[in-house]
Formats: structure tokens, sequence, C-alpha cells
């Protein structure tokens, strides 16, 4: 479609204030391959209020491949992938980041996150379990 039928759309329906997410990932993605730049905004929050890969994943893919969305997209989620899940944040830093040694790091930085939260979560349940061994 072309940008003005796109806008003409977001203006006529106020797609992109709906608060059906299926509804909002088409026209985000309709607007993202129009060039409508005015929408980044409401992508950005989109993709990071929703955490489904279902709308996440072709979100930032589509971001990648248009001219000004690249670094948006790159940026975006470096700054919110522990927001996601971490199967959905490795398959959407395997589209963004394509190159192995990239991939890997950031990879090894969510293991590293992992690791660390399961450590800190096994500490916790000890803590609990010796605290409740004393009050009996």
């Amino acid at each position: 479609l072309a940008r003005s039928t796109v806008e003409a759309m977001k203006a006529k329906y106020s797609m992109d204030q709906s608060s059906n997410s299926e509804i909002l990932f088409r026209f985000c993605l309709l607007a993202i391959e129009s060039g409508d730049d005015t929408m980044y905004p409401v992508i950005v929050r989109f993709i990071t209020t929703q955490g489904r890969m279902k709308f996440v994943r072709p979100l930032y893919r589509a971001l990648c491949k248009s001219e000004k969305g690249k670094e948006l997209a790159i940026s975006t989620f470096l700054s919110k992938k522990d927001f996601y899940h971490p199967i959905c944040a490795k398959m959407v830093a395997s589209d963004l980041l394509p190159s192995k040694k990239k991939k890997r790091s950031v990879t090894r930085e969510i293991a590293h996150h992992l690791l660390v939260g399961a450590t800190v979560g096994f500490a916790v349940a000890i803590g609990m379990s010796i605290l409740r061994g004393r009050k009996r």
C-alpha cells in the first residue's frame, strides 16, 4: 500500500491506537512496508509491551529490512532484550545480528543472565529452608 493510503487508514480508523494486538500488528507491518516512519513510536511501544514472538519477531524483521528502521530495531532490541522470553530473544537476535560473533555474544549474555537468576533463586530457596528449620 502507498504511504498516503496507510496515513488515511490511520486518520479514519485510528488503527494506530487499537488495543487489539492482531489489528495493531498488521497495521504496523503495513506502515513499515509503506515507509510511514511516523508510526515508529507506536511500533516500538507495541514490540516492547507485547512479548509474543508471533508479533515481535516479524516486526523486528520488517524494521530491520526498512531503510530507516534498522538502527531503531537493533537499539530497541538491545535495550529491551531482557523483557522477552529467552527463546524469543535468541531468535530475534539471530534475525537482527546475523554475524556469528555478535549472535554468540548476545546468546552468551542471555545465558549469563539466566545462570545468575537461577543461582539467586537457588540461594533464596536454601535460605528460606534454613529459616524455616530454625523456627521449629
